[in-house]
């Protein structure tokens, strides 16, 4: 029953015996990847993954997966008087949106030019995402960062991602994802949280205060970061006082816009840190 065999070339061969095989591979395998795939640049690459599978609150999770090189930096949200905050479109997408793109604390860099806040390690931004229609979907964004060294380089990257109805992700990918959203800040509780964030009579700076916790690691001072609407730019803060268990800053307006805010969504974003705690609160603006 074999004979006819003997009469295939090797690339015949192959296929007439391995050509149902791969068939069969095929069909139990996913043709889709949860993971766009690495874009690099000098100094760094970065990717995004999803975890299509619907958390509790129904939203669905993923990353912003930034990896740097030795010596190299990236920005947070509101760097302050230099950097590239990050940014990230995906209104080319269907059947799906960002709801928000979380931050995990940052650090203050001083590259002896500027001091700016952000990250000086590999950094993963979780992002939230919802389903806006049944069915398959597709992620399609644009993503653009600054990373430094002693330049300061532009990265942009588009990223394709397709979500097949009941589409699961591996579990490397689903624990790299939650791993991210743990290492955001803490919210506010009684020991360690935000008690005033006031414009001053003048408007020209924020006043900001914090009770802070009990327990801190000896020599660990407060550490503030502030990021605004869109049109206000700030300066850094300058600790002013830190004991009895309350730290307060001020924070001198680089930029505000001429208009009042005009909701509640248009807080400020406040995070403080305290070594490896830190907290993250939205304070309404206060302009009375």
């Amino acid at each position: 029953m074999f004979k006819h065999l003997l009469r295939l070339s090797p690339r015949q061969l192959f296929f007439q015996i391995a050509g149902p095989a791969i068939a069969c591979l095929l069909a139990v395998s996913p043709a889709v990847s949860l993971d766009s795939g690495w874009a690099e640049t000098e100094g760094g690459r970065m990717r995004l993954v999803i975890d299509p599978a619907p958390r509790q609150d129904g939203t669905i999770g993923g990353i912003l997966d930034i990896a740097l090189d030795p010596g190299w930096k990236t920005y947070w949200r509101d760097p302050g008087s230099a950097g590239i905050p990050p940014m990230l479109d995906v209104s080319a997408s269907q059947g799906i949106a960002l709801e928000a793109m979380r931050y995990p604390p940052p650090v203050r860099v001083d590259d002896g030019y500027a001091i700016w806040a952000g990250y000086t390690a590999p950094v993963r931004f979780p992002l939230i995402f919802r389903r806006t229609a049944s069915g398959d979907a597709q992620i399609r964004a644009q993503a653009f960062i600054g990373i430094c060294e002693k330049i300061c380089v532009p990265f942009q990257a588009e990223f394709s991602i397709d979500l097949p109805q009941g589409s699961v992700a591996p579990d490397e990918a689903k624990s790299m994802i939650a791993d991210a959203f743990t290492r955001l800040a803490e919210l506010p509780g009684s020991d360690f949280n935000v008690e005033t964030a006031d414009f001053n009579a003048d408007g020209k700076q924020l006043e900001i205060s914090a009770n802070l916790p009990a327990f801190r690691p000896s020599g660990v001072k407060p550490e503030l970061f502030v990021a605004g609407p869109q049109g206000f730019a700030f300066a850094t803060p300058e600790l002013l006082r830190d004991e009895a268990g309350v730290a307060r800053w001020i924070v001198p307006i680089v930029d505000a816009p001429d208009r009042a805010p005009d909701s509640d969504a248009e807080d400020l974003n406040i995070v403080v840190t305290l070594g490896q705690r830190a907290i993250e609160q939205n304070v309404p603006i206060n302009q009375d």
